[in-house]
This record gives structure tokens, C-alpha cells and sequence, in this order.
């Protein structure tokens, strides 16, 4: 495969997003003798002077005055109803069933990748560049996705579903940066969008104020207030409605009763808008099973991320079951666990039933549970 560095006069599509990473991207395969094609994806529409979203109103201009300044084409797809039905859609009814999903993932393997291989193939180009911070390696069954050399900026986890066949055409280019360098280049090369801020996560949530907002805004039911009861079944406060609630959580509640250990979001009942809690000791993660898994590599032992850019958990694999060393932070239903080994993503899935800590009274009796759900899955 042709590299970043190699110098070639060879057409290349860059999703531009109207950010700093995907302008300097597309500057450093015009710089190696590529030939970009700029690409933005209209995703979402979004207040004119709406800031830190990729694909809203300021981010499309501001891709087209970046593709104007590196002198190189730029087109306009239209995702809108795609993404509202691929990604906007059951993010609400996961967070309606009280699971919580991670709409980066939906965005990058329902939509922006697939979308951009479709137009590159009606374009009769070969290769995309995107501004993810990722690196590919190759392996002898093939390309794998790995941490970028930024650990702080490694989008590998969003990224973790990525097959051989799509990694084979997409180039990162910004893999071996850190975001330092990333506006230093931008800088040097006079790109307007040196100092733009990094988009935030669930960007296109902030169109309606936050995620929790969104939801209850379309399922006014998750809106409801309701009662915080502890394990005794005393009530010791209450919730704004389970739109705002995730497990582990225990800021953003309203604590009336004071208890001797902390308590935090153990269960969330969404026909009762009951919210359980619990001291954080009993809702640790024991193991997970993953529903809709991809495997990558056969894997026994390996490392574990359960949250975007969070850190690397050992554990081990049994078909679909991921038992971790130690506990784990607690994990919510819907959430990704993408494994690791080395650096590179073996595989991952949706996080379906989970084994806490406060469901059995020692780790035999958690390594049963799981081995008897295994033999029944």
C-alpha cells in the first residue's frame, strides 16, 4: 500500500470536516504529491454559530474555505436522513431502554465510512484519508486498526469494527501525531483553522442542548423525575429523569438522605423511572457478554476498554464473555468493550448482560454464573 510519505500524482478522497485534524490531513497528502478531493458530510443541521460540532453549518463552511485555501476540489454529501435513522434514532431508544451506546461508534461504521468508500468508488478513486487519530498495521491474516502514537487523541475504540477489506483503502495520516504537532503544521501552513477547537463528543447532541435533552425531547417518559432507592429500599433522592441517568453515575442527583458510603447509579428501571443505587464496591464489572461481537484475531487473553479513550483493563475471552482480572469501573448496557492486544484491536462488541460484583458473594461464584450463561448463550 501507498503511504502518506510517498510522493505520487494520485487522486484521494478527504473527508473534510471543517476542524483542524481533517485540513491538515488533507495538507500533508497534497504536500506527499497526492492529489485530495475534499469531501464534507452534512450530517445534521445546527445553529449558524454553533461551535464544537463536525458536521453542522459553521463546520460545512468552514470545510469549504479550507479546501479553497489548499486550492483543491470540494463536494457536499448530503447524509441528513441517514444519520437521523442510522444514528439519531436508536441512540434515543437505547437511552430509552435505559442502555447506554456510544453514537460515534454508529456515526464512523453506519454512516461516515461507508458513505465515504461509496463516493470514492463512484469517483473511481482507490484510497480515503480521514483525520481520525488511528494507526493501521499489518498483520499476516492482514490489516488491523491500532492506537494512535497520541494516546490522548487515540480514536481507536470508535473505530474497533473496522474490517481488513476497509482498512486496505483508508489512510490516517495523523496516527503518528499528537494534537500539538497536528496545529504546529497548521500553523506553519497558514490553515485559518489552526486554533479552531476539537469537536466534542455527541456533537450533534449539543444542536439540542446535551444528549439528556434529546432524548427526553423525543420520549417525553424519560423525562420523568423519579425516586433514588438504595439497596435497603429507602428512598435518598430523586433523578431528573432517566434520559440524564447512566450507571456508575452520582453527580447531577438530587441526594436528600445522607448515607454512610457513597451510593451510585446501580440499575436503572425505565416502566418505573426507579433509579437503584448502590455503594460503588458492589457495582464493579465481574464480566460482560458481548452482543453482536466482531472478532478480528482469536483472542484468550487480552486488554479491555470499556469507555472512549479510557484505560486498558486485562482480561480474558470465553466465546463471548469477557471476564475481567479484576473489577472493572461499573459498565452500562449498550456501552462498547473493544479488546486490545498489544496495541492493536483483536476485536470487540456491545456490552450485553453483566455480572457485577454485588451479584454473588465471591469470584467462584461469579466464575459460575458466567460459565453457566456461556453453556446457555
Amino acid at each position: 500500500m501507498r503511504t502518506v510519505t510517498e510522493t505520487m500524482a494520485e487522486r484521494i478522497l478527504v473527508a473534510l470536516s471543517g476542524g483542524v485534524d481533517s485540513a491538515v490531513t488533507a495538507y500533508l497528502l497534497k504536500q506527499a504529491g497526492w492529489e485530495p478531493i475534499g469531501i464534507h458530510l452534512r450530517l445534521f443541521d445546527s445553529a449558524p454559530d454553533l461551535e464544537g460540532v463536525c458536521c453542522g453549518d459553521l463546520a460545512a463552511a468552514d470545510a469549504r474555505a479550507v479546501a479553497a485555501q489548499l486550492g483543491i476540489p470540494f463536494y457536499v454529501r448530503d447524509l441528513r436522513p441517514q444519520f437521523e435513522q442510522d444514528v439519531v434514532a436508536p441512540t434515543v431508544e437505547h437511552y430509552a431502554r435505559a442502555e447506554t451506546p456510544n453514537p460515534c461508534i454508529y456515526c464512523n461504521h453506519r454512516v461516515r465510512i461507508p458513505a465515504l468508500l461509496e463516493l470514492a468508488d463512484a469517483l473511481g478513486i482507490r484510497y480515503v484519508a480521514t483525520g481520525h487519530y488511528v494507526r493501521k498495521v499489518e498483520t499476516p491474516s492482514g490489516w488491523r486498526i491500532a492506537e494512535a502514537r497520541d494516546l490522548q487523541r487515540d480514536q481507536s475504540y470508535v473505530l474497533y469494527r473496522l474490517t481488513t477489506e476497509q482498512l486496505d483503502r483508508l489512510i490516517f495520516p495523523l496516527g503518528e501525531y499528537d494534537k500539538a504537532t497536528v496545529r504546529a503544521i497548521a500553523r506553519e501552513a497558514g490553515l485559518f483553522v489552526a486554533q479552531k477547537p476539537s469537536s466534542v463528543d455527541l456533537c450533534f447532541a449539543k444542536t439540542y442542548g446535551g444528549i439528556g435533552r434529546l432524548v427526553s425531547q423525543r420520549r417525553p417518559e424519560t423525562g420523568r423525575p423519579g425516586p433514588l432507592v438504595d439497596e435497603h429500599g429507602e428512598v435518598v433522592g430523586s433523578h431528573p429523569g432517566i434520559a440524564f441517568v447512566t450507571i456508575g453515575q452520582r453527580r447531577g442527583l438530587d441526594w436528600t438522605r445522607q448515607t454512610p458510603e457513597r451510593r451510585y447509579v446501580a440499575r436503572i428501571e425505565p416502566e418505573t423511572a426507579v433509579v437503584r443505587v448502590a455503594p460503588r464496591e458492589r457495582i464493579l464489572t465481574r464480566a460482560v457478554r458481548l452482543v453482536d461481537p466482531i472478532w478480528h484475531e482469536p483472542v484468550i487473553q487480552a486488554h479491555a476498554r470499556i469507555r472512549y479513550q479510557g484505560p486498558r483493563i486485562p482480561a480474558r475471552v470465553e466465546g463471548d464473555w469477557v471476564i475481567f482480572e479484576d473489577p472493572a469501573p461499573p459498565l452500562a448496557a449498550g456501552q462498547a468493550v473493544v479488546l486490545y492486544v498489544d496495541d492493536r484491536v483483536v476485536g470487540g462488541g456491545t456490552a450485553g448482560e453483566i455480572v457485577r460484583t454485588g451479584d454473588h458473594t465471591d469470584e467462584a461464584a461469579t466464575e459460575l454464573a458466567v460459565a453457566s450463561a456461556a453453556a446457555h448463550s
